[in-house]
């Protein structure tokens, strides 16, 4: 077929295909990366999250790189990025690794005023960390102070394009 084009040196044209364009990134946020992470009953949120405008940037409590399930996750920011502003808030998925770094990072991200954003059982640890009532919900986002229960993905978009 390319050799009954007219012009083999002209680009072919793929005007029928609609190229795939990221939504432009209106803040850039941390994502605190765990082992075992996972967004619970919500398994599409981290998609969501992105496509309100969210850029997630992998967040480690150590220098280690974090490997699971032969990919290894080579983090783009640190904790003392909470605390100078780069990032403009916290999303928390659930994971098996130790609660004292969830603890730690939520401490970080409220003491400098940012919106925490947190799925499944860390939805409590961030709770107590800020000294609010979980709700009983899929997901939270606890902001001055008040926790608001996500429950479906809907939620989650509103609560994602909240953040700026």
């Amino acid at each position: 077929m390319y050799a009954q084009r007219q012009s083999h040196s002209a680009p072919r044209s793929n005007n029928r295909r609609t190229p795939h364009a990221r939504p432009p990134v209106r803040a850039r946020v941390g994502l605190l990366m765990r082992k075992g992470s996972n967004f619970g009953s919500l398994a599409d949120a981290e998609q969501v999250v992105r496509s309100a405008g969210l850029g997630l940037a992998p967040l480690s409590v150590s220098d280690e790189p974090i490997s699971e399930g032969g990919v290894t996750i080579l983090a783009t920011a640190d904790l003392k990025d909470l605390d100078s502003g780069t990032l403009r808030g916290l999303v928390v998925p659930d994971g098996d690794d130790a609660d004292v770094n969830v603890k730690d990072a939520a401490r970080r991200a409220l003491a400098a005023g940012l919106p925490v954003l947190a799925f499944g059982d860390s939805a409590a640890l961030v709770a107590d960390v800020a000294g609010v009532a979980a709700p009983p919900a899929a997901a939270v986002l606890i902001t001055d102070g008040q926790a608001r229960s996500l429950d479906d993905l809907k939620a989650v978009t509103a609560a994602a394009e909240s953040i700026s």
